[in-house]
């Protein structure tokens, strides 16, 4: 199709997207299936014949390309329908982006007639749905998921509330940065490169602006456009690596709106805007900015990038989103910094499968989940997704690791230390907040730090009350 669709991420047409959703069909048939792992349960055939399990993904969004997305979901159920005779999986493909899936998912999960066996979902809104008795506890199952105990415990904690846990993950996001090599020789920039501040990266992306200034020196994306989902691969990295990344209080049940480290976050998107060292503000606030950075890094328009894992992956011959051989030596990858060291940081964020509360196929759409998440199956959709595999046990696979070298073993290793954003309800809002902030401040670059504080603290307070916000000191 020539089209990059970002696994979490990417641009498609709507004829593409509905051509994609029409291959499933054929792919339940003939798509092939991925071996069971000997290191998880095998599911065991349980089906009365006549039922059918119906599983709702994001077919064009979440994984790497629609082609993929369609590739795993059919091999998922040939496999599970062969060890399951009688049962049917019936798909709704949900194509668009980021907030289309959860718009639809939502509108569907109202309804126990059309709420879905099996969901794929975002970790931030999780939240919401639980809160609105979506989501089926998985806690007794999870006994039986031998890949649960590998998970680290900042995952598990992604689909977790209040010690019930309502979903299994299958694919996380970690970040970090990205850096033009010849770029850098031609800057008189020694790399490798490993910035050990944010002094150290503004001062690379000035090099790099006096050494060409037909270039972006850094891609800092910011604005409300692309959704909340934005922050985890932007500014929330800035803000887990300043002195205070607190965003939810869970002592106070408060959220945080202004603090040290929202206020050197906004800083360090002010201090690129004034001296020119981001990307056009049209770039940056493009509702698919997100989408949209592994093509515009091929095309060498950047130096340095703050983003995710799955770019290295966009990037492989087997994705082609697009393709890009000389990637591995072209664009070096470096820890994010915390703001003064030493340290680094990362966001970190996932997509998950759940089951429907009110389904009447509770231990049947477990089972398929089982079989989703089987070895062979969980690496294929992290290579396929852009994502790390939520098992440690497969950070060093082959599999996993031979896919788009050297990123993925990079990306794998930040990980353990990597902090994800709160699940709670009200995150979109918070999030908001902070994204109109950085907004401002990439449209009008004279807007100051403390000004974008003031826009987020009066939106989020005027959405939430002064009871559920507070300030840090």
């Amino acid at each position: 199709m020539g089209i990059l669709v970002r696994g979490r991420r990417l641009r498609i047409t709507i004829a593409a997207a509905l051509a994609a959703a029409a291959v499933v069909a054929v792919l339940l048939v003939v798509g092939s299936s991925s071996p069971a792992s000997a290191n998880t349960t095998t599911p065991v055939a349980k089906a009365a014949g006549g039922t059918t399990l119906t599983v709702a993904y994001g077919s064009t969004f979440v994984f790497l390309t629609p082609a993929l997305a369609v590739k795993w979901w059919g091999g998922v159920a040939k496999e599970f329908e062969k060890a399951h005779p009688g049962v049917t999986v019936k798909f709704d493909p949900i194509p668009g982006s980021y907030n289309d899936i959860v718009t639809k998912l939502s509108l569907l999960y109202r309804s126990s007639s059309t709420a879905p066996d099996v969901a794929e979902l975002p970790d931030g809104e999780l939240g919401g749905w639980v809160a609105s008795d979506y989501l089926l506890p998985l806690n007794k199952y999870l006994p039986t998921a031998t890949y649960w105990k590998n998970f680290p415990q900042s995952v598990k904690n992604e689909t977790t509330f209040n010690g019930t846990t309502y979903a299994v993950d299958h694919g996380e996001n970690t970040n970090a940065l990205f850096y033009n090599i010849p770029m850098f020789k031609k800057a008189g920039i020694p790399v490798p490169w490993q910035p050990h501040s944010w002094a150290d990266i503004l001062s690379a992306a000035a090099k790099i602006h006096k050494s060409n200034a037909t270039v972006w020196p850094l891609w800092l994306q910011g604005g409300s456009a692309g959704g909340t989902i934005a922050i985890q691969y932007n500014g929330g990295n800035l803000l887990q690596g300043s002195s205070t990344p607190t965003i939810y209080d869970s002592k106070t049940k408060k959220w945080v709106v202004d603090s040290p480290g929202l206020l050197q976050t906004f800083q360090f998107y002010s201090d690129l805007a004034k001296n020119h060292l981001e990307a056009p503000a049209s770039e940056l606030l493009n509702p698919n900015a997100v989408d949209n950075v592994p093509a515009l890094t091929s095309e060498q328009k950047m130096a340095i990038v703050v983003g995710a894992n799955f770019y290295g992956e966009a990037w492989v011959k087997a994705t082609c989103g697009p393709c890009w051989t000389a990637a591995p030596k072209t664009m070096g990858v470096a820890y994010l910094p915390t703001q003064n060291g030493p340290g680094y940081a990362s966001s970190l964020g996932g997509w998950e499968l759940a089951i429907g509360a009110h389904t009447k196929n509770a231990s049947l759409a477990w089972d398929f989940i089982q079989t989703a998440q089987q070895e062979t199956n969980m690496i294929d959709a992290d290579n396929w997704g852009g994502w790390v595999p939520p098992d440690k046990q497969y950070w060093t696979a082959p599999q996993y690791t031979n896919y788009a070298p050297p990123y993925q073993s990079f990306f794998a290793k930040i990980m353990p230390t990597a902090v994800d954003e709160p699940n709670t309800t009200d995150f979109a809002i918070w999030g908001t907040g902070f994204n109109d902030a950085t907004g401002a401040i990439i449209e009008n670059p004279s807007t100051t730090p403390q000004q974008a504080l003031t826009i987020m603290k009066n939106y989020v307070t005027q959405q939430l009350g002064s009871g559920l916000v507070e300030t840090l000191k």
